[in-house]
C-alpha cells in the first residue's frame, strides 16, 4: 500500500469514527392501536377517518394520540385527491421522563393516491401527502401561546399482494410499504430529513366490511438537533371498518 492510499485510507477512517461518535440513536419499543373508518358517501367521495394510540411497551406510557379525517375524491377509477385535519397530542418522547408535558399539534393534510393493479393479486399504490403543521409553542416543561410552523411532505409506495380469497368477505391480503418524510420551513435546521418508516402487515377480512391488520414497522426518525435519531420497532394492530351509505 502506498503512503497515499494509507492516508486517505485512514483520514476516512477517521471522519467515520468522527460521524459515529456524533451519531446519538436511542432504541425504542411501542404498539399501535388503530381505528381506520371508511364512510363511502357515493361513487366519487369517501370519508376516511382514523384515531391511533400509540404507546410504548416499557410502562405502557403513551407517546402520540392521533385522530384523522380526510374526504377523499376519485376523479379516476384509480386516482383519488384528499383534504383533511389532522389532531394530535404528543406526549413525551421517553417512556421514563420524569416530565408530563403534552405538547397539542393541528395540521392540515393534502393528499394524491395512485393504484396501479399490476394483476388480479397484486396492486402498486403510492401516496404524496402535504402537511402543514402547527406546534403549540413550549420550552420543553410548559406551554407558551401561540404555535409553531412547518411543512412536510410525505411519499409512500406500497405493495399489496392478495393472498387468498375464498368469498368477498374473507381475504388475507399482505402489505409491504417504505414511506420517507422530509421538512421544510424557517423552523427547521439540522432535520430537513425527518424519518422512514419501513412497514409489513396481514390484513385479515373478518365479515362484510370488517377487517384486521397486524403489523411491525421500522420506524427511523432524526431529531431537531441533527445529532440525536430514534430508532423505534412498532407492532401496529389496525381494525378496519368500511360502511356504504
Amino acid at each position: 500500500m502506498t503512503t497515499k492510499t494509507y492516508t486517505f485510507t485512514s483520514l476516512l477512517l477517521l471522519f467515520s469514527l468522527v460521524l459515529s461518535a456524533q451519531k446519538n440513536v436511542t432504541n425504542q419499543s411501542l404498539y399501535w392501536l388503530r381505528y381506520y373508518n371508511q364512510l363511502t358517501l357515493n361513487s366519487k367521495l369517501v370519508l376516511h377517518n382514523e384515531i391511533e394510540d400509540r404507546r410504548f411497551f416499557e410502562n405502557n406510557r403513551q407517546h402520540h394520540l392521533i385522530i384523522h379525517s380526510r374526504l377523499h375524491y376519485k376523479f379516476l377509477p384509480n386516482t383519488d385527491a384528499a383534504l383533511g385535519f389532522t389532531y394530535s397530542l404528543q406526549s413525551p418522547q421517553e417512556p421514563n421522563a420524569t416530565t408530563n408535558l403534552v405538547i397539542p399539534e393541528k395540521r392540515i393534510v393534502q393528499e394524491f393516491n395512485l393504484n396501479n393493479p399490476l394483476s388480479k393479486r397484486l396492486i402498486f399504490q403510492q401516496r404524496l401527502r402535504l402537511e402543514e403543521r402547527f406546534f403549540h409553542k413550549n420550552n420543553g416543561k410548559e406551554l407558551y401561546e401561540g404555535y409553531d410552523f412547518n411543512f412536510r411532505f410525505r411519499y409512500r409506495l406500497q405493495v399489496s399482494y392478495l393472498i387468498s380469497k375464498t368469498e368477498a368477505k374473507n381475504t388475507t391480503t399482505l402489505k409491504i410499504s417504505d414511506e420517507l418524510m422530509v421538512n421544510a420551513g424557517k423552523t427547521i435546521v439540522y432535520n430537513q430529513f425527518d424519518q422512514n418508516r419501513i412497514y409489513i402487515g396481514i390484513e385479515k377480512g373478518l365479515g362484510k366490511g370488517v377487517s384486521a391488520e397486524l403489523g411491525y414497522m421500522h420506524w427511523y426518525q432524526q431529531r431537531a438537533s441533527g445529532k440525536q435519531f430514534f430508532d423505534r420497532d412498532i407492532i401496529r394492530f389496525t381494525f378496519n371498518h368500511k360502511i356504504k351509505l
